[in-house]
């Protein structure tokens, strides 16, 4: 299994000091996503696309994945950018997929990780057969995008996002069953699933086995006082130290070893959000989350 890490989340403004430190912790590969000397993967010009891919390859890096925000934009709070019904949009998302196309191709990597439709915020007050009938949609959008990604030679990996109707390893694995596309996968963040009110477990990951081909990794702690009989992991407080958390990783890093070994393990901390007393800096952080993976992976005879 091979283990990267977002550059953005080592601290650095400069792309250069980021494949600086990226080198210095032992990666050997990259996703990028923000922090790209200015721009991100979403406006950055194939001109200055083409200048950072020498540089990654003047250092012996490869990129695994170009990380979209612009895909099916999330919406945390208040009304979305865009309707699900709205053909306009998904038209634009074609194009917005043929901009990355052509960057996957400048960085020479064939995934790129993109976002299922909008969640209204009563989606689960919902009856079920609306709430089918909307999964099926998001589903029939998808199918669109992996035909072109299938065109163009490139792999889409759908993110479990809170305000997504992919949110969780249920709702991924409902994407997977009516797509089953070679060139539709999933992107597994297994804390957000902590995040979207459906703890992850082995029986919840059932759901989406075999079909995992990035995770992104990072740690978890509790929300205090929150175990009840009713919940009883208790519920998502906020992002931590992976290894000095409250999240136990190790049996679902060894499924995903023995079952999804093509999966890139992309480290993604989400630094910004800890609480004081973890914010040891990001280079720091990033070190002790490696190390801690990497322990597991070992462990387990999976590490390429």
């Amino acid at each position: 299994m091979k283990m990267s890490i977002f550059t953005d989340m080592l601290g650095c403004e400069s792309f250069e000091e980021a494949l600086h430190h990226t080198k210095a912790l032992g990666f050997e590969s990259i996703d990028l996503r923000g922090k790209l000397n200015g721009s991100t993967i979403d406006n950055i010009t194939s001109e200055q696309a083409r200048y950072l891919s020498l540089l990654v390859q003047e250092n012996n890096l490869k990129v695994s994945s170009l990380s979209s925000w612009a895909v099916n934009s999330c919406t945390f709070s208040g009304e979305p950018s865009y309707r699900n019904d709205d053909e306009s949009h998904h038209r634009n998302m074609s194009t917005v997929l043929d901009r990355l196309f052509d960057l996957a191709d400048i960085f020479s990597t064939p995934y790129i990780r993109i976002y299922s439709l909008y969640r209204q915020e009563d989606f689960n007050l919902l009856p079920d057969d609306e709430k089918e009938k909307q999964y099926k949609n998001n589903a029939e959008i998808m199918l669109r995008h992996a035909e072109h990604a299938r065109e163009r030679g490139k792999i889409l990996l759908v993110e479990n996002e809170p305000p997504t109707l992919t949110s969780n390893c249920e709702e991924l694995g409902i994407l997977v069953k009516y797509t089953n596309h070679p060139n539709l996968k999933i992107n597994w963040d297994i804390v957000n699933g902590w995040r979207a009110g459906e703890y992850p477990t082995l029986e919840k990951y059932e759901n989406i086995k075999g079909s995992v081909y990035q995770t992104h990794l990072k740690g978890a702690s509790r929300l205090s006082n929150s175990i009840t009989k009713v919940n009883p992991y208790g519920m998502f407080g906020n992002f931590a130290i992976a290894g000095k958390d409250d999240f136990d990783h190790e049996p679902l890093m060894k499924a995903l070893a023995d079952h999804d070994p093509q999966a890139i393990l992309t480290i993604d901390t989400h630094y910004p959000s800890f609480y004081q007393q973890d914010k040891l800096g990001e280079v720091e952080v990033v070190r002790q989350t490696k190390e801690f993976f990497e322990s597991i992976v070992k462990k387990e005879g999976a590490h390429e």
